[in-house]
């Protein structure tokens, strides 16, 4: 009995078998089954021989047998074995368990008497042998006179074959031959029809010769009735180009932030170039501090005027004060803040710089907690307009 573990482990009740007994019933039980594969056996010998089954036979859930050859127990020894799995459409290997700690057979000597010679016979093994001789000469004479009669018969069958192949072939020839007049006269009236559609369509060719020629004159004048609108409008495009230079000054145009003013911006024309906003927001993690100390930075990506809000919240550490360098100012702002029609996440406190920087500057946010070593949660959002 062989009992194979999901984990790979292979356990063996170890059977004492003589020597040379004969073919050998295995039964296989499996802790778990797969439809994919095939289950085989490997067993290493004495002598170091090994040998591999045929695909064991399912006989219920679970469960497989094997009949082993008789050379299984040909020598002395122990018997080990191993299992492989493998797959049943392309014969891969899945899996392979590991030897068995015990071995599955420890074959026994036999006496094998039945395999020597008889003692009398290794008395006289010369008479023997010269029996053994005379009756292999008799056998040799009987093949002998079998083998003259043979030329005769093998004469006659292979000329009654070779008739009954040439009526056949003859037969064969008639057809072929009927067969091949037939296609002949077949290709011989659709060539006609063919030729009569080739003369057909070389008629209708040089009809359609003409008629291009008759549109290739209606193009050309077509093209230079075009050709004359395009220069037409190419001199309209330059008089407009001309005349809107003299009337629209582009470096007197500005976006002005107008206070009284329904909208956020009104138009003026009082400047020169039109300005590029920039805008971000986030948020980061750091731990609380009870001392006024740096939690967070951002780079400003551009020269300009810079509007940015900094705020945290965490119940737990008690933020009382934060603040933006350059400009470090504590701030009280409290509750949820909103920004060009977005909302920041809610900050406990929170504080906005205003100032006018330098690409490349570093903005710093500090932060102050009644509480050291709690996660704390800051958030920002900026907008930077160039100039």
């Amino acid at each position: 009995m062989i009992k194979y573990f999901k984990n790979g482990v292979l356990e063996v009740d170890t059977l004492d078998l003589p020597q040379d007994c004969g073919e050998i019933k295995v039964s296989v039980v499996l802790e778990e089954e797969r439809n994919d594969a095939n289950y085989y056996l490997e067993f290493a010998c004495p002598r170091n021989v090994k040998y591999i089954s045929q695909k064991l036979t399912r006989t219920a859930d679970k469960e497989y047998e094997i009949i082993l050859p008789r050379g299984i127990s040909e020598y002395i020894g122990e018997v080990y074995v191993q299992m492989i799995i493998m797959s049943n459409e392309d014969a891969a290997l899945i899996s392979r368990s590991l030897i068995a700690s015990n071995p599955l057979f420890v074959i026994k000597e036999s006496i094998l008497a039945s395999n020597a010679l008889d003692s009398s016979e290794r008395r006289d093994f010369f008479e023997y042998a010269q029996n053994v001789v005379t009756s292999v000469s008799d056998k040799i004479d009987i093949v002998d006179k079998m083998i003259e009669s043979v030329p005769a018969q093998i004469t006659d069958i292979v000329e009654t074959q070779l008739k009954a192949v040439d009526d056949k072939l003859a037969e064969y020839q008639t057809v072929i031959d009927g067969k091949i007049e037939n296609v002949a006269d077949n290709l011989k009236s659709q060539l006609v029809g063919v030729e009569g559609s080739i003369n057909n369509n070389t008629s209708k060719i040089e009809e359609n010769k003409s008629v291009i020629a008759e549109v290739q004159n209606e193009l050309k004048g077509d093209i230079s009735s075009l050709s004359g609108s395009i220069s037409q409008l190419s001199g309209k495009v330059t008089s407009a180009e001309n005349g809107l230079s003299g009337k629209l000054n582009t470096s007197a145009v500005k976006n002005e932030y107008s206070s009284s003013s329904s909208e956020v911006y009104s138009t003026q024309y009082i400047n020169n170039n039109l300005k590029k906003f920039h805008k971000d927001s986030g948020e980061f993690t750091f731990t609380s501090s009870t001392t006024y100390s740096e939690v967070s930075t951002i780079t400003t990506p551009a020269k300009g005027y810079l509007v940015v809000f900094f705020g945290s919240c965490n119940s737990g550490a008690a933020v009382s004060k934060v603040g933006i360098l350059p400009v470090k100012s504590a701030g009280n702002t409290t509750g949820a803040v909103s920004n060009i029609g977005h909302t920041l996440s809610p900050a406990a406190m929170g504080v906005v710089l205003c100032d006018y920087l330098d690409a490349n500057t570093t903005v710093k946010f500090y932060c102050q907690c009644q509480t050291s070593g709690k996660r704390t949660t800051g958030y920002y959002r900026y907008i930077l307009l160039e100039g």
